[in-house]
């Protein structure tokens, strides 16, 4: 979600595609949605977005393009349990509901540190008021470990209902690791897997998402500087992108659609910076009852601005009719 200012150009990614659709049009409020989570409840059809920042806002909406109205927080007053000099302003929320019970995994930190843990909050609804922050689930990292500890995603196996966490961010880029059956800490013998390096400069990977379609693992995640940019643009080519590999399992190995491995540098470009969207990430998969499934993400409306307090909510629908995501 953060952390460097200055990245080299990632020659070695996949070559850039210009073409891309327009995001769907978003009415309320689209800002306060960096590193964006998305889930409609299906009691009601409500749909909720969790972002980063403070205790985790939520914005509900009765419909995927809004109107967004902010409405409370994940976290109490004081921000998370976790003993972490970020507990009070907490990253990178990924929400999922697993047998009526709704899982809310985030990130504290502090930027360009390994100083980072991983928690966790449930909630048998969404509504603000209603989570219980359960605080670390094990999954923490300081300097010298082989990866950052935050950009958590749950990812349930659809065949085996084995559950993996994949997180990380710069440093080893992204790895997986198992979670005990509660889903609130990772398994005693849990040894997290390397899925992806971007070997370049400072590895400029993060925030991956694993989405699980027709028996393969689609790995998305984000490439790039991610923040800052009305302080000191990046060269074109070197701000954040969405980015995607595929596997046949959870722990890879994962490839881009050359054949290139996710661990060598591999990723094909699924969303850049194209008219007047900016520098898209922090991104998501949702299988949405009416668009199909769709990728959500935050971006800069060149527009309207370039601070990160302007970044807005892109909602693009993807089409998988050439075996790949396109949007």
């Amino acid at each position: 979600m953060h952390l460097f200012a200055v990245l080299p150009l990632l020659s070695l990614l996949t070559p850039l595609i210009t073409a891309f659709s327009s995001p769907l049009p978003c009415t309320g409020t689209c800002t306060n949605t960096h590193d964006p989570a998305l889930l409609q409840r299906g009691s009601d059809g409500t749909y909720f977005r969790f972002a980063t920042g403070g205790r985790l806002p939520i914005h509900t909406s009765p419909s995927l393009t809004g109107p967004w109205t902010y409405v409370g927080d994940v976290l109490p007053e004081g921000g998370s349990s976790i003993d972490n000099p970020g507990a009070d302003d907490a990253w990178a929320p990924d929400v999922h509901e697993v047998d009526g019970t709704y899982y809310c995994y985030y990130s504290v930190s502090s930027f360009g540190t390994q100083d980072s843990a991983i928690g966790v909050a449930t909630s048998s609804s969404m509504d603000p008021g209603t989570w219980t922050d359960h605080g670390a689930t094990g999954l923490s990292s300081s300097e010298g470990d082989d990866y950052n500890a935050i950009d958590a995603n749950l990812v349930v196996q659809a065949d085996e209902g084995e559950a993996h966490l994949a997180f990380g961010s710069f440093w080893g880029d992204i790895f997986t690791t198992t979670l005990a059956s509660s889903l609130l800490t990772i398994s005693g013998d849990a040894s997290p897997v390397q899925i992806e390096l971007n070997n370049t400069g400072t590895r400029p990977s993060e925030g991956a998402y694993i989405h699980q379609r027709d028996g393969s693992f689609w790995l998305f995640f984000s490439s790039g500087i991610c923040c800052g940019y009305d302080g000191d643009r990046p060269a074109p080519g070197e701000e954040y992108k969405i980015m995607v590999c595929k596997s046949d399992a959870v722990e890879g190995p994962y490839v881009d659609a050359d054949g290139t491995s996710c661990l060598s540098n591999g990723g094909t470009l699924v969303l850049g910076s194209h008219d007047n969207v900016y520098g898209p990430g922090g991104q998501g998969v949702y299988a949405d009852a009416e668009y199909g499934d769709v990728l959500y993400y935050h971006y800069v409306d060149t527009n309207i601005g370039y601070s990160d307090g302007q970044k807005q909510l892109g909602i693009s629908v993807i089409d998988w009719s050439s075996g790949w995501p396109v949007v």
